[in-house]
């Protein structure tokens, strides 16, 4: 628990009606950890248009001024750095765990609202799957455990029962017919994050496949698309002119299947799937066909004939 740090930021919203001039300043606290390599992750919505951003470590009373590495809006997660040798001495990075299961036990750690010290809580993973950011707009893997997180509990991070970090808590659902429910951003797309920061310096991105689809789930439709009774698959409506796949996929294909896993006609067939290779990190999300990878196989029927392409 000594990796989980407060973070600290004064933020200057820039004014886009009058951009000679920014917002007047206001604060915030949120929770933030360390990792390997004298860094710290936190929540992009936690550093947001930040002026000056200070971290506290536990049992500390001491802020020191950290320095803002990267920033990535749509998976909502920020990479700081302190240039003082003092508040690393005596803290110990997190490792970082695979992706649980449902019904896994997981403790949320941090600093929310109502009081000074570390606050824990010990919840389970009641979802997986694909949801949708409010900081970024965006679509990604993300799970959905039975725990309220507070203001000032965002960014801090989410541990199994080994100990290893398995997520970054982000934010909740507030609505008057739910209760405790929080999502955590898990740990293929912090692990993208940290890989794409290592090797371009900066944060870039997460891939698309850049397609329109559309549901196959009319048996006349599929019959129409010349697809047998035991083929399933979506049909593509529209490619992207600056997608890779252009050149190669069209409107009305048939996708049934990524990197072998069969597609259902409705699009959810396969849930997910993440291996982790050799320098490059494979993550296929079916439920709403966005591929978050660098390879891929995608199988194709195209005017009755099934074609296996390789994407790089």
């Amino acid at each position: 628990m000594d990796a989980v740090v407060k973070v600290f930021c004064i933020h200057t919203e820039p004014n886009f009606s009058m951009p000679w001039q920014r917002k007047r300043q206001y604060s915030s606290s949120s929770s933030g950890f360390v990792i390997s390599g004298r860094r710290v992750l936190t929540n992009a919505h936690s550093v947001e248009h930040y002026t000056q951003v200070k971290v506290k470590k536990r049992g500390s009373d001491t802020k020191y001024l950290a320095t803002v590495l990267s920033i990535g809006t749509e998976c909502d997660i920020a990479m700081l750095t302190v240039n003082n040798d003092v508040f690393w001495e005596g803290v110990s990075p997190v490792e970082f765990g695979e992706l649980p299961a449902l019904q896994d036990a997981v403790t949320v750690a941090g600093y929310p609202i109502g009081g000074d010290t570390i606050s824990v809580t010990s919840r389970v993973v009641s979802r997986i799957e694909i949801l949708s950011c409010i900081q970024g707009s965006t679509e990604l893997l993300g799970l959905k455990i039975d725990a309220a997180i507070n203001f000032g509990n965002t960014g801090g991070p989410a541990f199994n029962d080994k100990g290893h970090c398995v997520g970054i808590t982000f934010q909740s659902l507030r609505q008057d017919e739910a209760e405790n429910i929080g999502y955590v951003i898990p740990t293929p797309v912090i692990q993208h994050f940290i890989q794409d920061y290592e090797k371009n310096g900066a944060y870039t991105g997460f891939p698309i496949l850049g397609i329109e689809w559309q549901k196959m789930e009319n048996p006349d439709l599929r019959k129409a698309m010349g697809m047998k009774p035991e083929q399933k698959g979506v049909r593509i409506r529209r490619v992207d002119a600056a997608a890779p796949e252009s050149g190669v996929l069209k409107s009305s294909d048939i996708v049934l299947s990524f990197d072998g896993v069969d597609i259902a006609n409705d699009g959810t067939k396969g849930l997910f799937r993440h291996k982790m290779g050799a320098n490059h990190l494979h993550i296929i999300l079916l439920q709403d066909l966005y591929l978050q990878l660098y390879l891929f196989l995608i199988y194709v029927l195209s005017m009755g004939t099934i074609m296996n392409m390789k994407l790089q």
